[in-house]
Parts: C-alpha cells; structure tokens; sequence
C-alpha cells in the first residue's frame, strides 16, 4: 500500500508542477497512476489532502537533504549558520518546494490552506530552537535569548530571504553571496555570546 501511495504522490507532483493545483483533478491522478478513484479516494480525501501529503513528504525530504549537505557540525552556532547557508543554497534550486513556494499562486495558496503547513514550521522551529538550546548550553548563544522567539525570528527571515522574497536583490551581489552573508552577520551579531 505505501508503493501506491508514494506512486501517486509522484503522479499527482508531475501534474501539479505541470498544471497547477486548480487544473489539476482526482480523475486525472487516478487515470495517471491506472487506478481507481475508489483507490485513490481510500488513501485521500480530497485534492487538498492529497496536496498536503504531498507538501508533507516533500518538505521532509528538504530537511532530510539539506543536513545530509550539511554534514556533522559539532559546534551550534557554526551548525547554526551552515543550516542557514546550506537552506539558501537548497531553496535557490529549481526544485518543485521552490517552484511552489514562488511561482504558484494557486499552489501556494493550497499549501497556506492546508493544516500540515503549521505542522511544518512548528517542526522547523523545533529543530532551530533544539540547535539554539544546544548554544546556550555550551555558552555559544547569549543566554537571554529566547529560543522559540529566535527561532521563529529566523525562519521568518530566512523565508523573506530565499522563497518569500517580495523585493527582487542585485542580481551581482546575490551571485557572490552578500546577501546571504548579511543574513548570517545579522544572526551571529544578534545571537552570538561574547567570547
């Protein structure tokens, strides 16, 4: 059973990616994966289930990757600012999360509809607060620094910096990593305890 429904997780991307969410239907995937919509209403509920399993699978499969990249870090700031780099470096990909976060208006706007976004960041979240919490520990962050406020402070920004972008950078100066690198002084500065 969890063949087909990673079978059609794949179909129902292709035609996501392809057509967008509101062109795509329930009859298309099914016909796509030559099964029933019997079957594939037993494993869905609906598209926007379906989109949010997806999201879901997909947005583990970015963690996954992104600290496989990341390689071992003992130290957490220094794990801390590889994480925000290696994000970037992930998200600036031309990779369906990517696509779906910037170009898709109909897409992102069933993923922000969806329940499992919020399950999503709370789990982003968790991992930085856990790295932040690690920091303190070894005197590495300030110790007034609230993790969940920090954490969710840096996701917001790494958002407004990678997918959410609302102003377009110097083409230039993204290339060489300014912008990046201005992302990271501003984390270190604001978390970083003195040595």
């Amino acid at each position: 059973m969890e063949e087909l429904r990673e079978l059609i997780l794949d179909k129902a991307q292709s035609r996501f990616d392809r057509f967008g969410f509101q062109k795509t239907t329930m009859d298309e995937i099914s016909r796509d994966c030559c099964i029933s919509k019997k079957t594939l209403y037993g494993l869905f509920l609906d598209k926007q289930n379906l989109f949010d399993c997806l999201f879901v699978r997909e947005s583990h499969r970015a963690v996954d990757t992104i600290f496989e990249r990341m390689g071992e870090v003992p130290d957490p700031l220094d794990r801390l600012i590889k994480l925000l780099r290696t994000s970037i470096d992930y998200f600036s990909e031309e990779i369906f999360l990517t696509r779906l976060l910037k170009n898709d208006d109909a897409l992102f706007s069933a993923l922000m509809n969806g329940k499992y976004h919020c399950r999503i960041t709370d789990h982003l979240i968790d991992i930085i607060v856990g790295i932040l919490s690690e920091g303190k520990a070894k005197g590495r962050i300030r110790p007034d620094v609230d993790e969940k406020v920090a954490a969710y402070i840096g996701l917001r920004l790494f958002e407004a910096f990678s997918y959410m972008r609302t102003v377009p950078f110097d083409a230039i100066k993204e290339k060489q990593g300014y912008y990046t690198d201005a992302l990271v002084d501003f984390f270190v500065h604001a978390l970083a305890a003195k040595q």
